[in-house]
């Protein structure tokens, strides 16, 4: 069987068995934890099938960040006794419907998405020159800014929700968030931009439309936007929105 049908039934049933899970406990935000363990199994599938040090850089890197982000939203989906508000609005939207539409509109279109944001894993299954080059270590050096950049934002983040001590400062505004609204979502796009150079070859034009389609959903479908739907009245949020820019970073605001 052709590897890339394999790599395709495999997500397959993998998406499959988190909706089954989340049928069973009528909790769809399950589909969250599987989004970053899919891209780790379709990293292994690749490695298994053309081993070498590209697939093997890619499947580190990208098990590394999949195992954080997946674990991260794991404790949140523990920590709470119910579905996660967005998808509950979604479920009663669809009434008596709901299993058919929370396989079709949160499983499979996450395991669509999934499968073409892996663009450069998948198509570096078919690669024949796996040799190290300066675009190799170039995409790596990309990585490592990009996640250290995510996980820098994040803490900040942290921090602050921590240690908030009035309403008047509601916001977050410093740190990396200075400079962009939304600097983790930045690191991610990046860190998807070092992959797709770590395993560039003579499939670089599909693969290309990986990173292109997370870096078009973070900022205008399920980053940014859903991250600050809460916000339109906000006269400290739209002030902080008027001089910083969404996701790339302007680093010389004052």
């Amino acid at each position: 069987m052709n590897i890339i049908a394999i790599q395709i039934i495999s997500l397959f049933l993998f998406v499959n068995v988190f909706y089954l899970f989340g049928v069973i406990k009528k909790r769809n935000d399950i589909a969250d934890v599987a989004w970053g363990l899919g891209f780790i199994l379709l990293s292994i599938i690749t490695l298994i099938y053309n081993f070498n040090p590209k697939n093997l850089i890619v499947f580190g890197l990208v098990s590394f960040w999949g195992l954080r982000l997946s674990s991260h939203i794991l404790k949140k989906f523990l920590r709470k006794n119910e579905e996660d508000s967005r998808y509950k609005k979604w479920r009663a939207g669809w009434g008596s419907f709901w299993p058919l539409f929370s396989w079709l509109k949160v499983y499979m279109l996450q395991g669509l998405l999934l499968f073409i944001v892996a663009l450069p894993i998948i198509v570096s299954s078919q690669e024949k020159n796996t040799s190290m080059n300066w675009l190799t270590y170039l995409g790596m050096a990309i990585w490592i800014f990009g996640i250290s950049y995510e996980i820098i934002g994040d803490n900040q983040l942290k921090d602050f929700i921590l240690n908030k001590k009035n309403e008047n400062n509601r916001i977050m505004k410093g740190g990396l968030w200075k400079f962009s609204r939304h600097p983790n979502y930045f690191g991610e796009a990046v860190l998807w931009w070092g992959i797709w150079l770590i395993v560039l070859g003579e499939y670089f034009w599909i693969s290309i439309i990986g990173p292109l389609t997370i870096l078009f959903l973070l900022r205008f479908v399920s980053g940014v936007p859903m991250a600050e739907e809460g916000y339109g009245d906000d006269e400290e949020f739209q002030e902080y929105k008027k001089k910083t820019p969404a996701m790339i970073p302007n680093f010389f605001i004052k």
